[in-house]
């Protein structure tokens, strides 16, 4: 008679397959954190790229026109214009009569009913404009002002501003992330993946000197905190601005907050984060970073973020 041996298999006990679930869980909860990490640098990176593009647009536009546009900040002042909505205007028409010389400011002056007909056909400004007064150059903001000189000017030398013909463009800017926000018929830029408009700053108007120093500021109408020019230090621990000449594009990254100030005289210094890195140089208040600047995307930064660019 044949034995036959009879093998018995155990199976898992719920012990282990318990320990088996909660390692499967950690892995996967594992490999979606790394997922998450590798979504937000291709976020960061695409908008970075962008504010970089942008950047070399007003490169090409001095190259064109001889100057970087103004900013339309009236925070700050030069030494001669008074520090209100006229500074726009004054800035702005000083900046358009020297590349126009044949312009005619008057002329150019907008006009509702022909600029909501222009926007209609060209979409440079908005065509159904919120404000009771809009399209007034008194109300270009440093949210508006790169918009609206990349957009392009009219072929008529007396009113390229106002004027009709095609324009050309030195950036191509996606129709869908033009906003208006406070409705005065200017369009400011969303970022990429974003809430927070770009703003631009002219290194001319960074900082007012005086008996209260002040530092350029834009309050966004989409996003939280105000957004600043930043500041660096030498490696002597002098004070300097970060992109002494030429401007600064500013946006406020993923979390669409800029970050917050205090004082007027308040500057955050790129790229240490420290405001104890500046020793001198200034009479600006400089200050660290808040939590909120770590993820602002700058023209000027080498990395993707803020965060990125320094060792904090």
């Amino acid at each position: 008679m044949t034995s036959r041996i009879r093998t018995h298999h155990r199976g898992f006990t719920l012990v282990e397959l318990l320990v088996v679930i909660t390692i499967i869980g950690i892995l996967a909860s594992l490999a979606l954190v790394g997922i998450n990490i590798a979504r937000i640098r291709v976020l960061n990176t695409a908008m970075k790229v962008e504010i970089d593009q942008i950047a070399q647009a007003l490169e090409i536009y001095k190259d064109n026109h001889g100057a970087y546009p103004p900013d339309g900040n009236t925070t700050v002042a030069s030494s001669v214009i008074a520090s209100t909505a006229t500074t726009r205007v004054t800035n702005f028409n000083r900046h358009m009569n020297k590349m126009f010389p044949q312009r005619n400011a008057s002329a150019d002056t907008p006009n509702a009913a022909a600029m909501a007909n222009l926007g209609a056909q060209t979409n440079i400004v908005n065509p159904s404009p919120t404000s009771g007064t809009p399209y007034m150059i008194e109300d270009i903001d440093p949210s508006e002002m790169f918009v609206i000189c990349l957009m392009g000017f009219s072929p008529n030398v007396e009113q390229p501003l106002t004027g009709t013909g095609e324009r050309t463009p030195l950036f191509n800017f996606d129709q869908t992330r033009l906003v208006d926000p406070d409705g005065d018929g200017w369009w400011s830029y969303k970022a990429k993946y974003a809430e927070a408009e770009i703003v631009y700053f002219n290194a001319k108007t960074y900082e007012l000197t005086g008996s209260t120093p002040t530092v350029a500021s834009f309050t966004s109408s989409l996003a939280s905190g105000v957004a600043r020019p930043y500041g660096s230090a030498t490696s002597a621990g002098a004070f300097q601005w970060a992109k002494p000449k030429g401007f600064q594009l500013i946006t406020a990254g993923l979390d669409d907050s800029f970050g917050t100030y205090g004082a007027v005289g308040e500057v955050k210094i790129y790229s240490s984060g420290l405001g104890g890195s500046v020793s001198s140089g200034t009479t600006l208040t400089p200050i660290n970073y808040g939590v909120d600047d770590f993820d602002n995307i700058v023209s000027f930064g080498q990395s993707s973020t803020l965060d990125a660019d320094t060792d904090l």
